[in-house]
């Protein structure tokens, strides 16, 4: 499998990757990113439909994407790059590069600086894509991460996610039973969009209501197995908060993941219990009070309005009032009607009279008209 070449020539010649991966080859990319994960394989199908997203849009703009543009031309390869990048986490970019070129010595400096920043993506699913080499389109709703030559690996991660410094009000603050994301759907109306940029995870972009989650699930439980390069509290923290929006037993939950054609839900964490409070978390912490708030915010629409139950006495309430103030302006529109009718009917019993008494003579002839 090492000796397989990844970028494979599609239509035309031109140089996309259209082929689908063996199950021996995923094997080898799982042995190699994560070489002490007991998962099964087929935990990995959502992220190996990532990994072939990822070197799908590759070809940007029009040209082909090829071995002359990156170092990487093999699976193997691509192993030893992950390999290099992981055993000289400390080292600067450049540092890095001058060490593949012994791995990869038929190969320029920008073509090792490119596969870096694609091994990046694979392994660590964070979207690196560096101005002095760029590898594939900037995509508007993705955040980039820029490599520059004087950043190590580790510098990179420690930027991507820095604990957050909220109050102690808000470390202290307990977290709603009903703090999910189907009821984040329902009360806030908020549209989710699974990302595989880890920096990405939990983003709220309030201008489109669209809130940005980080579905691969599998991947972080084996950067625990493996004792990867991504801090440890991270990890299993940012799996705490997939167990806290997405909570076990929980039948929206999962129809709303069947839906979503997301299996995640069937990978089990390691501390399955779900999290009281926001002092539970430390990178995630911002993001999810932001959240909190947003989800306890006075419902905007009367769509809103209808969903949110948490105070059934207020709903109830709410809607009673609805209903009294509605069938007061119906009752008040038929009376209206009504009495516009019998002013109609009076009027044309009027008329009949005046005929009846005319035809009779009973009336001048200037009064029936003649």
């Amino acid at each position: 499998m090492a000796h397989l070449p990844i970028f494979r020539h599609g239509v035309a010649g031109q140089g996309r990757y259209t082929h689908s991966l063996e199950f021996q080859v995923q094997q080898y990319i799982k042995n190699a990113f994560w070489p002490k994960s007991k998962s099964s394989i087929n935990e990995y199908a959502s992220y190996f439909r990532y990994f072939q997203w990822t070197l799908s849009i590759l070809a940007w703009p029009e040209s082909s994407v090829d071995g002359e543009q990156f170092a990487i031309k093999t699976y193997g390869d691509l192993a030893r790059t992950v390999r290099c990048m992981e055993t000289n986490i400390g080292l600067n970019r450049l540092m890095i590069a001058e060490k593949l070129r012994h791995e990869l010595p038929q190969s320029s400096q920008d073509q090792i600086l490119r596969s870096m920043d694609l091994a990046a993506r694979l392994w660590l699913t964070i979207y690196v894509r560096s101005r002095d080499v760029p590898v594939g389109p900037s995509l508007s709703d993705i955040t980039e991460t820029q490599w520059m030559d004087t950043m190590s690996l580790q510098n990179i991660i420690q930027e991507c996610f820095q604990p957050s410094n909220c109050s102690t009000q808000h470390c202290e603050a307990r977290i709603d039973v009903a703090f999910t994301v189907n009821n984040l759907r329902k009360f806030c109306r908020m549209k989710i969009q699974w990302t595989a940029n880890l920096k990405d995870h939990l983003n709220y972009d309030r201008s489109t209501g669209t809130l940005h989650l980080f579905p691969h699930k599998i991947c972080l439980i084996s950067h625990l197995e493996s004792k990867s390069v991504l801090p440890t509290d991270l990890v299993a923290e940012t799996l705490r908060t997939l167990d806290l929006l997405f909570p076990f037993g929980d039948e929206s939950t999962q129809k709303y993941l069947a839906e979503s054609g997301q299996d995640f839900y069937r990978t089990s964490s390691r501390d399955p219990s779900r999290a009281t409070d926001f002092g539970e978390f430390r990178y995630w912490q911002r993001r999810l009070v932001e959240l909190h708030e947003l989800f306890h915010h006075a419902p905007k629409s009367v769509l809103q309005m209808w969903y949110d139950r948490r105070n059934p006495v207020q709903w109830w309430t709410f809607w009673l009032a609805v209903a009294i103030a509605f069938l007061t302006i119906l009752f008040g529109v038929i009376s209206s009607y009504t009495g516009f009718q019998q002013v109609v009917l009076a009027e044309k019993a009027y008329r009949l009279a005046i005929l009846q008494a005319c035809s009779q003579g009973n009336f001048s002839a200037d009064l029936c008209g003649k």
